[in-house]
């Protein structure tokens, strides 16, 4: 009995070791590389902002962003946690724009505090220097986002487990796209643009409204194979939560923010065998994904 006791003791502490670890590689990618400094830990009561910018033609985005960081970090404010330039809208919304150079994620104290920190007349003047803004809210639950990496430790050792062939190195599509994945895959060469502000990290923020039921059976299957291969390369989502509509009259059920690690992966991945096999049948109701590069570090 004491031997069983001591192999499940022993069991138990190996994957705890790995936990920790899954959690300590994904912190510092999520710091290092990302330059995503969301807190491990915040109050449930904590209400998050992704604002959509588009500048005036002509001016620089970083400038322009620059300038706006002491507005909405004022006292009372929130804290921006990322900032990135936009590149394209890889899937585009019927519901809202799709055309903007920047995207911040901000956190505040709580709704109360956003909605107070909105109608301030020094915030609503910053951001009236824009050409054009668009703001969505979501509840990011601190349990659900810490579990995000351990759910992609154990995805991972199921397919070892099961041997399952690994997903790398993406093989390139050729004339074989399908329709969409070609208007993508020509998207992406904007990325080439953005290479001197990071070049090893992508994310990309999704607005998200669910359809039908064969739409979600579809989704749901791109999504697994998805998640198998950020499992596989140690990325994958740094912020999911429940949407909130805080203007407009845009209906999205959730906010999704996933790092991909790199220019290159992004572009060799939306033009590989891969997302051809996964992502002809991919449905939803309505998403808008904004493909960005990072430069929190740059303001």
């Amino acid at each position: 009995m004491s031997i069983i006791v001591t192999l499940l003791g022993v069991l138990g502490l190996s994957i705890l070791g790995l936990c920790v670890w899954q959690h300590r590689r994904y912190l510092k990618a999520r710091r290092e590389i990302v330059q995503d400094q969301q807190p491990v830990l915040h109050p449930s009561r904590m209400f998050h902002a992704v604002i959509y910018l588009k500048v005036e033609r002509g001016a620089d985005v970083i400038e322009a962003v620059r300038s706006l960081r002491p507005v909405l970090e004022s006292p009372g404010g929130g804290t921006i946690v990322y900032a990135g330039q936009a590149a394209v809208a890889l899937v585009r919304s019927e519901q809202v724009e799709n055309d903007w150079d920047a995207v911040l994620l901000v956190q505040y104290d709580s709704c109360q505090a956003f909605d107070a920190a909105r109608q301030r007349t020094e915030q609503r003047q910053a951001l009236a220097s824009f050409e054009r803004v668009y703001i969505h809210g979501f509840q990011r639950s601190v349990l659900a986002n810490l579990m995000i990496p351990q759910i992609l430790l154990k995805l991972r050792a199921t397919d070892i487990l099961r041997r399952k062939p690994s997903h790398f190195p993406f093989v390139p599509v050729g004339n074989d796209a399908f329709p969409s994945q070609k208007v993508m895959i020509e998207g992406l060469k904007t990325l080439e643009k953005l290479r001197h502000l990071c070049e090893d990290a992508v994310v990309v923020f999704n607005l998200i409204k669910p359809g039908d039921a064969a739409q979600r059976a579809a989704d749901h299957a791109y999504t697994q194979s998805l998640m198998s291969a950020m499992a596989e390369r140690a990325h994958g989502p740094m912020h999911l939560g429940r949407a909130v509509t805080v203007e407009g009259d845009a209906e999205f059920s959730a906010v999704a923010a996933v790092y991909y690690p790199g220019i290159d992966y992004m572009q060799n991945m939306i033009g590989s065998t891969f997302m051809n096999r996964i992502g002809e049948d991919k449905q939803q109701g309505d998403s808008l994904a904004v493909v960005t590069v990072p430069f929190l570090s740059k303001l």
